[in-house]
C-alpha cells in the first residue's frame, strides 16, 4: 500500500507543475526515449554510419506511430 501511496504522490506533484516545466520533462523524457532507441540500433548495427542510424530511429519512431494509430482504429471499430 506503501508503493501506492508514493506513486499517487508523484502523480499529484507532476499536477501541480507549471506548464513550461512539465514541457520541458516532456522534451526531456523524449530525449531519453530517442536515445534508447539509437543505442538500440547500434548495438544491433555496431558499424552503422552516424547518417544510417537517425535514418534507421526516424523509421522507428514513425513505425511506433503508425502503429499506435492502427490500433486506436482497431479499438474504435471493435467498439462499434
Amino acid at each position: 500500500m506503501l508503493v501506492l501511496e508514493k506513486l499517487e504522490e508523484r502523480w499529484l506533484r507532476l499536477g501541480r507543475l507549471k506548464p513550461e516545466d512539465r514541457v520541458n520533462l516532456a522534451v526531456g523524457m523524449s530525449d531519453v526515449c530517442i536515445r534508447v532507441c539509437a543505442y538500440g540500433v547500434r548495438d544491433q548495427n555496431p558499424d552503422i554510419s552516424e547518417d544510417k542510424l537517425i535514418e534507421r530511429v526516424r523509421e522507428r519512431l514513425e513505425w511506433d506511430k503508425r502503429y499506435q494509430k492502427h490500433k486506436q482504429y482497431r479499438q474504435l471499430f471493435q467498439s462499434m
